[in-house]
């Protein structure tokens, strides 16, 4: 049992060349510094033009579905005339028969982004339930029953403007109408 132990004790250790173990040691060194200049890089360089790609994506992507929402209600906005005195007809119909949900539809939708009424004409909507609470739909009805097309306007496939002419033949007010180029029906934007 001696002379096994013999052989187990006796073992010589292995020489290290130092030669090798420094450039192992450099090369490993230098891959750790590549590898950590190579993170600094894509962290502050790189990645930031991804981030940046990724954000004008999503913004596009946004963009997108405001675009298809806005076209989606510009195309379901059919009420209105032809012309705009068809449409300045239909509206003045409206309120003789004192439906403000219908001669609301008249008016051009709400496109300021910011307004609580995106997209819609509740404020004209409003208005004119506040007309008819206080009983002034028969003077709205009076005054645009004298509107004419504003003379001397200039021609604008998109715009049109009637005057409402007061009893000395003075333009008393405006009323400008627009057309919706999705529905192909004139809206009136402003009384």
């Amino acid at each position: 049992m001696l002379e096994e132990n013999k052989n187990f004790t006796s073992s010589p250790s292995p020489k290290i060349n130092k030669k090798a173990f420094l450039t192992f040691l450099a090369i490993f060194l230098g891959l750790l510094i590549a590898v950590f200049v190579g993170i600094y890089i894509w962290d502050s360089y790189l990645s930031e033009s991804a981030r940046s790609s990724r954000e004008t994506q999503k913004n596009y992507e946004k963009y997108l579905a405001w675009q298809k929402n806005y076209e989606e209600a510009m195309t379901a906005d059919t009420y209105g005339g032809k012309t705009p005195q068809e449409t300045l007809n239909m509206f003045i119909e409206a309120l003789k028969k004192e439906d403000v949900d219908l001669a609301s539809k008249y008016f051009a939708l709400d496109t300021d982004e910011n307004s609580k009424y995106y997209l819609t004409r509740k404020a004209w909507e409003e208005e004119l339930i506040n007309a008819k609470e206080k009983g002034d739909l028969g003077k709205i009805i009076e005054a645009l029953s004298r509107a004419v097309p504003t003379p001397n306007q200039e021609y604008s496939q998109n715009t049109f403007w009637f005057s409402v002419i007061d009893n000395n033949g003075e333009t008393q007010q405006l009323v400008e109408m627009t057309m919706n180029s999705n529905s192909r029906v004139w809206k009136i934007v402003n009384i």
